[in-house]
């Protein structure tokens, strides 16, 4: 058990953070499309892994690929997944990327409507207050 812990703290070490996808797009701009296929491999395999904080970091870059005309909607299972745990930090990352990219015909909505309103419901106002300034709630009119 320690050993998985240090090999994942030594893992996530070598991860590519939201920066570093940054400098990469801007570094390869003749082969942009190449470099941003690449990096979307790894992302796929960073929302393979258990821990959170890394899938909350793979959702944080989606949502900038998403903002450069990328389709991430194959993401929306684990944009949920990050919006329902209980770290704020990760919460917000979770309901950025849910305005930016889930629509009417999102084919999770029925799980967003559900946390939408267990979050609506908890004492924090920090996550209350998350949930009242997502855009897309507006869409999830019940």
């Amino acid at each position: 058990m320690a050993l998985k812990m240090v090999k994942g703290s030594i893992d996530r070490m070598f991860d590519k953070n939201l920066q570093d996808l940054v400098r990469g797009i801007r570094n390869h701009k003749e082969d942009e499309a190449k470099y941003v296929s690449q990096c979307i491999d790894e992302i796929q395999q960073e929302l393979k892994q258990d821990n959170i904080s890394v899938k909350a970091n793979a959702i944080c870059k989606l949502t900038y690929l998403q903002m450069l005309g990328y389709d991430i909607s194959w993401a929306a299972f684990n944009i949920i997944e990050v919006k329902s745990t209980s770290k704020f930090m990760f919460k917000r990352i979770g309901y950025l990327a849910a305005s930016q990219c889930f629509h009417e015909g999102t084919d999770v909505i029925m799980l967003t409507t559900n946390q939408i309103h267990k979050d609506l419901r908890t004492p924090s106002q920090y996550d209350t207050g998350v949930v009242l300034t997502d855009p897309s709630c507006a869409t999830l009119a019940d």
